[in-house]
């Protein structure tokens, strides 16, 4: 199906809440275990999607998708067969048909990515996969608690390539000890495998993870921000000049491969999430009071966290709604992440605030040199080398005035 770029579908996202081990620094939501009884508890996700959707039916009716992307958690430690009733599944109830996507992604991390599944993948009609790399070096491995080695990274990824898959990455920078002679081995083995998309994030270590109770025992130490900073721009230094262009706060791309899906959050479309602690976004417009332009709204659900909670019957979703100079400060952290920048008359257009609040806002920003214009204010954007402050922008654009 050919879909062009300015299509604006939704995007729907599924989350997968299983994982073979847990890793020391992931805040994420997840269980632990393939033993007796796994399958049962994925069946019991299976059907907690479906009461899911029949609570939802009337918010969700008419939705159109044309990404879906299958994260967790880790969605290859599901059994196979499960992934292909879901996919059916989704499909009966939803309309979402593989052949039918701009993008069908899903998370794989490489001791999973077999020759059997990654053939099932393809008969599925997955067209892209994320492979939760996170390190090559055997010190990154072990302290990010990952449970594969280096070989088996690079074989996987070989292998989703071989297989026509396109193949994304991710990488975890700034690992105590690090340095730039390892990173730049591991960035360089990673784009001669064939990625051809990578998501380069920082470490960072959350309250209630392992982590800190790691550090307390002398077992681990905190990353360093400095030497952190200094090796993702080295990441990004290397990557562009290997022909990666860096389009997104931690995402770069091959040109043509940027993440169709991801980028609906940075562009304000909707997304619907399914799953537990899964979040929802819609975007619309207020009714106008005379003058018939309304305002931006932004509409925000985020499901129970935990597989238990998520199952209990009529489980409440947490609920947010932003409406016009709060809706569209959040729309312009959002937009900014893309280092292109916002398309300045779209975002008027979506948010209905004027030129004149929105040059108020961002004011300071771009008198420290952090943002600007373009020259005939079509577009705003991250400065060149700057985007490494996008946290700071964003502390200052949410701010109440």
């Amino acid at each position: 199906m050919s879909v062009g770029p300015g299509d604006d579908r939704a995007g729907l996202y599924v989350h997968v809440p299983f994982c073979d081990r847990a890793c020391p620094y992931c805040d994420f939501d997840f269980e632990v275990g393939r033993g007796p009884g796994f399958e049962g508890r994925v069946d019991a996700w299976l059907a907690g999607l479906e009461r899911e959707l029949g609570r939802r039916a009337a918010e969700l009716a008419g939705s159109v998708f044309d990404t879906l992307y299958i994260g967790g958690g880790t969605p290859s430690a599901i059994p196979i067969g499960r992934m292909r009733a879901l996919l059916g599944w989704l499909g009966d109830a939803l309309g979402v048909e593989p052949g039918e996507l701009r993008e069908l992604t899903v998370e794989l991390n490489p001791e999973h990515a077999s020759p059997a599944r990654l053939d099932a993948l393809v008969e599925l009609g997955v067209d892209r996969v994320s492979v939760g790399v996170q390190s090559l070096s055997p010190a990154g491995l072990r302290q990010l608690g990952r449970g594969h080695e280096r070989a088996d990274a690079l074989a996987s990824v070989a292998a989703c390539v071989t297989h026509g898959l396109r193949t994304s990455a991710d990488l975890i920078v700034g690992w105590p000890g690090q340095t730039s002679a390892q990173l730049g081995r591991e960035l360089a083995e990673l784009t001669d495998a064939g990625v051809e998309h990578l998501s380069i994030y920082g470490l960072t270590i959350e309250p209630d993870t392992p982590w800190p109770k790691l550090v307390r025992r002398g077992l681990r130490v905190l990353p360093d921000d400095d030497a952190q900073a200094e090796l993702l721009c080295w990441a990004e230094r290397e990557l562009v000049d290997r022909g990666f262009v860096h389009y997104e706060v931690a995402s770069y791309a091959r040109p043509g491969a940027e993440a169709v899906h991801n980028g609906k959050y940075w562009r304000w479309l909707d997304v619907i999430g399914l799953g537990p602690s899964a979040a929802s976004v819609r975007h619309r417009r207020s009714e106008g009071s005379g003058s018939g332009s309304g305002s931006g709204v932004v509409e925000r659900w985020v499901n129970p966290r935990g597989l238990a909670a998520w199952l209990e019957p009529d489980a409440p979703s947490e609920h947010e709604r932003l409406e016009g100079t709060q809706a569209a400060a959040e729309g312009l952290w959002l937009g900014l992440r893309r280092l292109q920048g916002i398309e300045v008359g779209r975002f008027l257009d979506r948010f209905g605030v004027d030129l004149a609040w929105l040059d108020a806002r961002v004011a300071r920003q771009v008198e420290l040199g952090n943002l600007r214009w373009s020259a005939e204010r079509a577009q705003l954007g991250v400065a060149p080398g700057r985007w490494l402050w996008h946290d700071t922008i964003a502390v200052d654009l949410l701010a109440p005035r």
